[in-house]
């Protein structure tokens, strides 16, 4: 009996799951083909919700094995430790794969960016576990601030930092007010005494946005109490205190840093070209460049937009795109189709600023857009949200519910 050609997807975030449920679709007819999935966690991350999910218990996961089920989709849980391009196997932790095609989809991970005692004394938020223990974290602080008798001690302990004004950030900072202002409402602490702060090192927050909506969202922040610090950066970081480049020392036992991402170093040390932040140099069909069977999607691809030349944007929307895209074309190169140049659609934005509150925008036809903000935009990102799992459900041929 002939081996099977696998093809091997690398990630099950927004672009590897998709991208693994469409290839299964499209293989269904051709059983000679496998599909192999390999990720570090049993389930699917809704990371879009990860600040909700860091100050309610909120459920932002999916298990894998509900989404693939009664698909042609092998999954191995584990982490992949080195690829081979010229042999064309991957390497995991307990074994190895063979494949004929590769999808690289791993994501990205946290950069401290080497800041004197960041990384010991402060809370990332970019996996669920993240959440999980900012989220604890946070409710026990709650409970022991009640119980402090001195103000200033109590105001230093209900002063939380943001370091970073980006999307991860407002919308932590925006979810972190609303729970901060029920938490002092249940505890008798004085609402005044709580202090939320975001720390930009650029000049306005969101940055990848125009300025006049950034100032829209700042407006609502500071309706709710957040303050923003724009042009400094984070220094230094004890468990006690934030050291600004403008040289102000923020007293803090609370520090969330949003403040950047840094690329795996595997596909460097596999010997793939990477480009700007490390991430994988591809043409315009998504293919790494001089292995024409390896794709890279989401983070992990510096696909460069034809139209701006600019690369573009490490952001859900465009990791859903890629991942249908190069499912369509890896079949599409088996079978003699004719594969897809990447055309990145900016669908819009939507800025989460609490639990009944969003900023946002839709594009429309001939170049026009349409603004939503208040509850409008907060059911407009609810139905974003919704639509993804729904595209899952779609794609696997079954529902599935968080």
């Amino acid at each position: 009996m002939e081996a099977k050609k696998n093809i091997v997807v690398l990630g099950a975030g927004y672009g590897g799951i998709t991208a693994a449920l469409r290839l299964a679709r499209l293989f269904h007819k051709h059983p000679e083909y496998q599909i192999h999935l390999i990720d570090r966690n049993p389930y699917h991350t809704l990371k879009t919700q990860l600040h909700e999910a860091a100050v309610r218990k909120t459920e932002i996961s999916i298990p894998i094995g509900r989404i693939i089920q009664g698909r042609n989709i092998i999954f191995h849980l584990g982490e992949v430790t080195r690829i081979d391009p010229i042999e064309r196997i991957v390497y995991r932790e307990n074994g190895s794969l063979p494949f004929n095609y590769l999808i690289i989809a791993i994501g990205s991970q946290v950069n401290f960016y080497n800041i004197p005692g960041l990384q010991k004394n402060s809370f990332p938020l970019q996996t669920m576990r993240d959440a999980q223990m900012i989220c604890d974290y946070i409710s026990q602080l709650c409970t022991s601030a009640v119980s402090e008798p001195v103000e200033e001690r109590r105001r230093d302990m209900l002063r939380f930092v943001i370091g970073g004004g980006g999307l991860s950030g407002v919308e932590f900072a925006a979810e972190l007010a609303d729970h901060a202002a029920q938490c002092t409402r249940n505890s008798h602490v004085n609402p005044h005494e709580v202090e939320i702060i975001i720390v930009e090192s650029g000049s306005h927050i969101v940055q990848r946005m125009d300025e006049s909506f950034a100032a829209r969202i700042h407006k609502k922040l500071l309706g709710k109490g957040v303050k923003v610090i724009p042009k400094s950066k984070i220094i230094g970081r004890t468990p006690d205190t934030a050291t600004l480049s403008s040289g102000e020392v923020l007293k803090t036992k609370t520090l969330i840093w949003t403040g950047g991402i840094r690329i795996s170093e595997l596909a460097r040390e596999s010997g793939l070209k990477v480009g700007q932040s490390g991430r994988i140099i591809v043409d315009e069909f998504l293919r790494a460049e001089g292995y024409p069977f390896i794709y890279a999607i989401g983070d992990n691809a510096l696909a460069i937009n034809p139209y701006t030349k600019e690369p573009v944007p490490a952001a859900a929307q465009f990791a859903l795109q890629q991942g249908r895209l190069v499912a369509h074309n890896i079949y599409a190169d088996i079978f003699e189709g004719v594969g897809k140049p990447y055309h990145p659609k900016v669908l819009g934005e939507v800025v989460s600023l609490g639990r009944h509150l969003a900023v946002g925008w839709l594009a429309l036809p001939f170049l026009k857009k349409i603004t939503f903000v208040g509850f409008l935009g907060s059911l407009l990102k609810t139905a974003i949200q919704e639509k993804h799992i729904f595209l899952l459900r779609k794609e696997s041929g079954k529902w599935i519910t968080s």
